[in-house]
């Protein structure tokens, strides 16, 4: 499973995204963020095969390459390093669609074709179904929703704001923009925590297709073209 390797702490890029700045850290800065690293790959595991409940420190120290004691060096507490691997994995989210967006800039699009790549490459993974067992945790855990709520805040807002810029391009209105963002994401996380149990990959991914095509019918009414 490959993580984003550059979003552990360091400075801001041009695009509001914390990456890691290697050539001006120490060794013992390098090393700790590379630990730090391995300990969010064994986490995703842990919540990806076992769940948020049954992903304790201990286990995750297990599926990682370090001790309990040392796992605990760089995170006190489970609630930590929850924290720690959401904000990850929405850095990740945000990083992949700006390079999307950036690597098709130029050339007309359709919003379905954003939307088929958002599935098959962020919301379809390990990263990112780890993520929603956190946020269905932060449900009933008051202290874990609360520390994790504002990088869920900066995240709704970056990509509300990419997607928003990308689709301008196209003359969609704002209305437009938020249906499609609050409803796909409503309904991929739907696929992935319930509909997953009971259908194969092959009808979810007919059902992705068809929304897609759906939204593409969405951004091209007329009723909601931006006025020139």
């Amino acid at each position: 499973m490959v993580f984003l390797q550059d979003t552990l702490r360091g400075k801001m890029n041009k695009h509001g995204i914390m990456v890691a700045d290697e050539g001006q850290k120490s060794h013992q800065a390098q090393k700790s963020d590379r630990m730090k690293r391995d300990i969010v790959l064994a986490a995703i595991k842990c919540l990806h095969e076992k769940g948020y409940h049954s992903a304790s420190i201990k286990k995750i120290a297990e599926a990682s390459s370090f001790s309990q004691g040392a796992l605990q060096h760089h995170f006190k507490t489970k609630e930590d390093l929850m924290v720690f691997v959401a904000e990850r994995v929405l850095d990740k989210s945000l990083r992949l669609t700006l390079e999307w967006i950036s690597e098709n800039t130029g050339r007309p699009l359709k919003i379905s074709e954003l939307m088929r790549d958002w599935w098959a490459n962020q919301m379809h993974s390990p990263e990112f179904i780890a993520l929603l067992e956190i946020l269905v945790a932060a449900r009933t855990e008051e202290s874990l929703r609360s520390k994790i709520a504002p990088s869920i805040d900066v995240y709704a807002e970056r990509t509300e704001e990419v997607i928003s810029d990308y689709l301008k391009v196209c003359n969609t209105s704002i209305v437009s923009i938020d249906l499609i963002l609050t409803a796909s994401r409503s309904m991929m996380s739907g696929f992935v925590m319930l509909d997953a149990m009971f259908r194969t990959d092959e009808e979810i991914q007919l059902y992705i297709n068809k929304w897609a095509t759906m939204l593409d019918l969405i951004a091209d009414n007329p009723a909601d073209k931006l006025p020139n």
